[in-house]
């Protein structure tokens, strides 16, 4: 279990043989020593030795959401501190402003109220959001400047607790939305992709070939939001079809009938491919395509390669299950 630690003590001892021990007991095993040096850096702004730089987490990381903050500090109202450490100096601001916007989402189904912030080491600048999103810097070189920005003000009476185990805190079910439970924070666009479901999405969407592909997505691992989500974005400038291997739930019938979302089972689809009456579609999703016969599948093999060479054809499911 993750346990909190003292940025000061960590700076006053960032040369020392026993800061490797310190940092082990605390449950940081991984730490680069450049985000070392970069909080040896920031503690040094703080002069006044009255501000205690307690209870920090350090690379916290989300069970199954591959989602990890550099540095984290909580206290008894719900409050929340975020600090990412930056150690280039030309580093891309705006990744900077994306990442605290990304961070923002996740700390805000824990706290109250949320403070992001970056830190880049080498430029000496600390970012943060206003409250359009838009990036705000200020030069942590300049004392008068650190002393009276926001940053300073927040750190210097921000009274950090140890909450505990973290993974108690960030329950994943808080994160994982399901287009079929939460059809309307999905419609809304209430969610952020994981990092394996972001990877997942960007093979599908930088292939510039028609053809058959197979996605293979082990259960549970967010399959649904992510095909949903990759069909969402596609569809502003695409037909897509969604072919369910199964009869639809009920916000599937939801997403058709009030949404104009093009998804069919995959009886219908069967048939119209017989009769050969389905229309052209640029992209079409087969979901839960472990459980398709061998012969469908050469069915619909057979029927793109004569009547629709130019679509994007995905079979979506669980290789470990393909018939």
């Amino acid at each position: 279990m993750l346990k909190p630690a003292n940025l000061r003590k960590i700076a006053s001892n960032i040369e020392s043989e026993s800061i490797k021990h310190y940092l082990n007991d605390l449950g940081v095993l991984s730490i680069r020593e450049r985000e070392l040096q970069g909080i040896e850096r920031l503690v040094r702004h703080f002069i006044d030795e009255q501000v205690p730089l307690k209870f920090f987490y350090i690379g916290y990381s989300m069970p199954k959401i591959s989602k990890e903050f550099d540095l984290l500090a909580f206290d008894q109202m719900h409050r929340v501190v975020n600090i990412e450490l930056k150690s280039q100096a030309d580093y891309d601001e705006e990744k900077v402003r994306k990442q605290l916007i990304n961070n923002k989402y996740y700390l805000s189904q824990v706290a109250k109220e949320i403070k992001p912030f970056t830190y880049n080491s080498d430029s000496d600048i600390i970012y943060t959001l206003t409250e359009q999103d838009e990036l705000e810097a200020t030069d942590a070189s300049s004392t008068p400047l650190f002393l009276a920005s926001e940053f300073y003000r927040i750190l210097a009476t921000f009274d950090s607790i140890d909450v505990g185990n973290l993974d108690s805190l960030f329950k994943v079910n808080l994160y994982l939305v399901s287009p079929f439970r939460e059809t309307h924070a999905f419609l809304e666009g209430d969610y952020l992709l994981s990092q394996q479901q972001q990877v997942l999405q960007n093979n599908i969407l930088t292939i510039s070939e028609s053809g058959f592909y197979a996605v293979n997505v082990l259960s549970g691992n967010g399959k649904a939001l992510m095909l949903y989500d990759t069909v969402k974005k596609l569809s502003k400038n695409n037909t897509v079809l969604i072919v369910h291997v199964g009869k639809l739930n009920a916000a599937q019938s939801i997403l058709r009938r009030n949404y104009d979302w093009k998804i069919i089972p995959i009886r219908q689809f069967m048939k119209k491919i017989k009769s050969k009456k389905l229309q052209n579609f640029d992209y079409i999703f087969i979901d839960e395509a472990q459980n398709l016969s061998i012969k469908n599948i050469n069915t619909i093999r057979k029927y793109f390669q004569e009547h629709l060479h130019l679509a994007y054809i995905f079979l979506i499911g669980d290789k470990l299950r393909i018939k």
